[in-house]
């Protein structure tokens, strides 16, 4: 098995946010913002209710004598109940080899929902699961307990409130991890080779921005434009379209995007913001499942069709980030500088379950323009630039630093 298979071997390795336990505004593959709404992101349909089952189709007579045997003479206890319902689903779904397709018991499905309520409270930071079953800190968001109690990207969670993490689950780990504002949650943490040590947090309300810009202006050097898209919400186009505005009324010459540690979000505001680079009508996305192929297209409108660009990307750019960039790469438009991205081009659509459970399953793929699939490969970099733990550690950044010197010199060449 690849490292990239590992990494998406099972659904512990999708990215969450710790704030109320699951994924903030627009993270990976969603936007809260509503109950509807949230299911029009990248890679989710509305939820619906499931079709009439069709059980005359199976014979589980092997799975009742199974059963029957493990109940007489299994030494310990055997799921029962609703227990055993979702047992056998969950094997069901491994028989699959899909990470993202997935059930949730009740108990889970209210937790999803009480995020799209609206209630964003925790520490404010990316995890994931390695193929170790380790919680790993995947970035702190900035401004938020998390980066003040010094978490780093690469951390390890060994432990929450003294309860070891390995061999949970994402979501028994993030459950432990999330809470309400004010309380307090006490943290070990491993980070590279040294012994675990302990960070005390108080969990506050989480806001993430969704951008954050500046211009870079040096002697000798063309005025750059730098713009990080921390995720595809709601408001992520009308942002990305006043910064870039602003951008070129103060004469910037170039623009370095960066999609680094953007777990994606709403479908239409990927095409919409692919459309501020790419010229109209263009294909932006194509999406290949059992229903057949439909492409999505680039709107009208631009603002930055036609000027130098450079985008960032790394490991944590995922769904929505990576049809952007894909399709970028695809026209040429600019260099990719970074790391393979996650590799998440898949879509799930979520249908509820007569007892409140919920199953999401993997209806069609995503490719580029040019017809990469994305799903489980990622994009990768034209310019490969490593960021090690140490380098973020001392505020160093050789993948920014690279994409202003490949900046440049496009510019140079143009003029």
């Amino acid at each position: 098995m690849t490292p990239r298979q590992n990494k998406t071997c099972c659904l512990q390795t999708l990215l969450f946010v710790l704030v109320t336990g699951l994924l903030m505004a627009g993270a990976f593959g969603a936007g809260w913002f509503g109950y509807q709404q949230v299911f029009t992101l990248l890679g989710m349909a509305p939820p619906v209710q499931a079709t009439e089952d069709r059980r005359d189709d199976v014979d589980l007579t092997v799975f009742w004598e199974a059963m029957a045997l493990l109940r007489e003479n299994f030494y310990g206890d055997v799921p029962e109940g609703d227990e055993l319902t979702y047992a056998a689903v969950r094997g069901l779904l491994l028989a699959l080899d899909d990470p993202f397709t997935s059930f949730a018991d009740p108990e889970m499905t209210r937790f999803f929902q009480e995020d799209l309520q609206g209630e964003i409270e925790g520490i404010g930071a990316m995890v994931r699961m390695n193929e170790k079953g380790e919680l790993v800190i995947v970035t702190p968001i900035p401004n938020t307990p998390a980066e003040a109690a010094g978490l780093q990207a690469g951390d390890i969670v060994v432990a929450v409130d003294g309860r070891r993490i390995q061999g949970m689950t994402l979501f028994e780990a993030v459950s432990l991890i999330r809470g309400p504002r004010g309380t307090k949650v006490r943290l070990s943490i491993r980070r590279g080779t040294q012994e675990p040590f302990e960070v005390e947090i108080v969990r506050a309300r989480i806001e993430i921005p969704t951008v954050s810009s500046r211009i870079i202006e040096e002697p000798g050097r063309p005025k750059l434009g730098y713009l990080k898209l921390n995720d595809f919400n709601a408001k992520a186009t009308d942002q990305v379209r006043q910064e870039l505005a602003r951008f070129r009324e103060e004469g910037v010459e170039g623009l370095i995007f960066d999609l680094r540690n953007n777990p994606g979000g709403l479908l239409r505001v990927s095409i919409d913001v692919a459309s501020q680079f790419i010229e109209q009508d263009q294909v932006v996305l194509v999406e290949r499942g059992k229903r057949g192929e439909r492409r999505y297209r680039a709107g009208p409108d631009g603002l930055w069709l036609d000027r130098p660009l450079v985008v960032l990307i790394n490991e944590g750019s995922a769904s929505a980030s990576e049809i952007v960039a894909g399709a970028i790469q695809d026209y040429k438009r600019g260099p990719l500088v970074g790391t393979t991205t996650f590799g998440k081009g898949s879509i799930q659509s979520p249908y509820t379950l007569r007892d409140g459970s919920s199953l999401r399953v993997t209806t069609a793929l995503w490719f580029t323009p040019n017809g990469r699939q994305i799903h489980n490969q990622g994009i990768e970099p034209d310019v490969v630039v490593e960021l090690s733990p140490q380098e973020q550690e001392q505020g160093q950044d050789p993948q920014l630093e690279r994409a202003v010197e490949l900046l440049v010199e496009q510019i140079r060449e143009g003029e």
